[in-house]
Formats: C-alpha cells, sequence, structure tokens
C-alpha cells in the first residue's frame, strides 16, 4: 500500500548525486555556524519581547490619559 506519492519532474533530481565525505573540522565549522545562528535568533527574540513588553505598557499610559480627557471635558462643559 502506498500512503504518499510525489512526482519529480525529469532533469529536476541529479541522475548521479553527489556524496560527500565531512571530516571532523567540517562538522565543527557547521555547528558554529549554527550556533551563531541560533544566538542570533534568541538574541532577536529577546528584543521582540521586550519591545512588546514596553508596547504593552505605553499603551496602558494612552489609555489612562483618553481616560482622563473626557472626564476634563465634562468638568469644563459643567
Amino acid at each position: 500500500m502506498i500512503t504518499a506519492l510525489g512526482w519529480v519532474p525529469r532533469g529536476f533530481a541529479a541522475p548521479f548525486p553527489t556524496k560527500y565525505n565531512f571530516d571532523e573540522e567540517e562538522f565543527a565549522r557547521i555547528a558554529e555556524l549554527a550556533k551563531l545562528q541560533l544566538d542570533d535568533a534568541n538574541e532577536e527574540l529577546e528584543d521582540a519581547k521586550k519591545q512588546e513588553a514596553g508596547g504593552k505598557d505605553g499603551d496602558a499610559m494612552e489609555e489612562e490619559s483618553d481616560e482622563e480627557k473626557p472626564a476634563k471635558a465634562t468638568k469644563s462643559n459643567e
């Protein structure tokens, strides 16, 4: 029984795939690059969290000032 099927167009896949043999230096280099990308992603995540937290505080301040404005307007109207 075949549960999934995908057709590959002619010329898409290499007829004779190239096989690479990695040594320990190459594995270390790849691991270092992956760690750098992960560190960058973590820094961006932390920055986004800080901005989100800062945005929520700013929204709360705006809401307070909006609530104060109608109260002042009603006092001046009285």
